[in-house]
């Protein structure tokens, strides 16, 4: 009579290991993604970028004011803006200063600025805005 013998641990192991592997070799580039998070004292710089990274920044304002950022019409298309909103800044003063919070997307490769500007929306733009550029590399 043949007797079936058993497995061994060790091979079964092993294959647990490569598949997991292949599971982590395989998977989309947005699993290696970052975000990265930048704010009014990174202006004037420059913030490199992966496909699938998400660009994050936070710009003081006073929207009681009627001031708030924007982005320039004339800002790289190189990235997206996906989502926008405000965070609270505990500090005080007049009027209720908040954190804009923009999030970018790159969308192909390149480099460019970003370009955002601080206004009244109702008042035309002038060359005195306070303005927040950063150059932007994707790879």
């Amino acid at each position: 009579m043949l007797t079936a013998r058993p497995i061994r641990p060790t091979v079964s192991v092993l294959s647990i290991f490569l598949l997991a592997l292949a599971a982590v070799v395989c998977l989309p580039h947005r699993a290696f993604a970052a975000t990265k998070a930048i704010t009014d004292a990174d202006k004037g710089g420059v913030v490199r970028l992966r496909l699938g990274d998400t660009l994050e920044v936070s710009l003081k304002s006073n929207p009681s004011t009627g001031f708030m950022w924007y982005v320039e019409k004339e800002s790289t298309p190189l990235v997206k803006l996906v989502h926008q909103s405000q965070t609270d800044v505990e500090e005080p003063g007049e009027g209720r200063p908040v954190f804009q919070v923009f999030r970018f997307e790159p969308k192909r490769g390149g480099d460019g600025v970003l370009r955002m500007h601080y206004v009244r929306s109702w008042e035309k733009p002038t060359p005195d805005d306070e303005r927040f550029d950063i150059h932007v590399v994707i790879d």
